[in-house]
């Protein structure tokens, strides 16, 4: 008997080691919001600045990242952010569209033109990430 007890105890004690790491990782779970992704279709055609009178465009494909509780809140105002989206990257250079810097540059200038537009109308800057599934410049 007195062999078992010891080994009772680690039990106990393992169990209750256990159990709480599941509660105190529920906690912080419950803390952060869950992200959430909008895949925006149609893609995006736009024709974007350039030197002398070639014509220039930029085909992309687009998801925002949110989170679940702001998802009906983008995709209600959905016309406003696919504008906000086509007039900031009609306005952007070539050099501004070029290379993997300048891209990554683009979708963060992009999340702010958008969070620009959704708290003139509603208040609120959801956007917390533009992604690009594709980017092609010509």
């Amino acid at each position: 008997m007195s062999l078992m007890m010891p080994l009772c105890r680690q039990t106990i004690a393992l169990l209750l080691m256990c159990l709480s790491s599941v509660f105190v990782s529920s906690a912080y779970a419950n803390d952060a919001p869950t992200p959430a992704y909008i895949e925006l279709k149609p893609i995006f055609i736009v024709n974007h600045l350039s030197e002398g009178s070639q014509l220039k465009y930029i085909k992309t494909s687009i998801s925002i990242r949110t989170d679940e509780t702001r998802v009906d809140l983008i995709e209600h105002n959905m016309p406003l952010v696919r504008d906000a989206i086509v007039m900031f990257l009609s306005a952007r250079t070539t050099d501004q569209v070029s290379g993997a810097i300048a891209r990554e540059q683009t979708r963060e200038d992009a999340a702010n033109a958008v969070n620009e537009a959704l708290k003139t109308e509603t208040g609120i800057t959801p956007v917390k990430d533009i992604l690009f599934a594709s980017f092609v410049t010509q």
